[in-house]
């Protein structure tokens, strides 16, 4: 039969205080992390990504942009929940923006796709800014079903891969022009 005896340790002070400093930083990592979790959650729109523009091209004037993302061949394109033809990701002018910065908040707000801005393709006669922007990830690149943001889904229902040479005009909203589409579309 065992009998219950009393073990006395005694711990010298600097390995007490390691020991004390040990679980501190752990409760500190644990509440961080539990912070961060509930808090993360809570949001509905993550914080935008800073604005990627390809550094070889010049900073454009503030205007509504566009962009023209090509992946797998086809051109991404979205349909609003409001409107019936394809479109792609665009957005009104920011005042502070340029047109490249306007058109990374199009595509993120969007698609939740983080893209770099690049070349300016065009502008319409709207003034609207279409640009050539990449997929900068390679999980966003072999991406074929794109799912719509949690975020987006007020204002996006659809987001596709189309060939814009196998849709006609009246496939899209009234504002795009599909041959000036076609034709930028050539040049990504």
């Amino acid at each position: 039969m065992m009998e219950n005896k009393r073990i006395n340790v005694i711990i010298p002070h600097s390995v007490a205080t390691r020991v004390r400093i040990i679980l501190q930083n752990r409760l500190f990592i644990t509440l961080v992390f539990v912070t961060f979790f509930v808090l993360g959650c809570s949001r509905e729109l993550p914080a935008e990504p800073m604005c990627r523009t390809n550094a070889q091209y010049p900073e454009t004037a503030h205007s509504p942009a566009a962009c023209l993302i090509k992946s797998n061949g086809k051109l991404l394109a979205i349909k609003s929940q409001n409107k019936d033809g394809w479109h792609l990701p665009s957005h009104k002018q920011h005042p502070s923006t340029s047109a490249q910065c306007t058109a990374h908040k199009a595509v993120w707000k969007t698609t939740g796709l983080n893209v770099e801005v690049g070349k300016l393709l065009f502008t319409d006669q709207n003034q609207t800014q279409y640009f050539a922007c990449n997929l900068t990830d390679d999980f966003s690149r072999q991406l074929k079903v794109f799912t719509v943001p949690s975020w987006a889904k007020r204002s996006t229902s659809d987001i596709e891969l189309v060939n814009p040479f196998e849709t006609q005009q009246d496939q899209w909203i009234n504002e795009t022009n599909l041959i000036d589409v076609r034709e930028a579309y050539t040049q990504l």
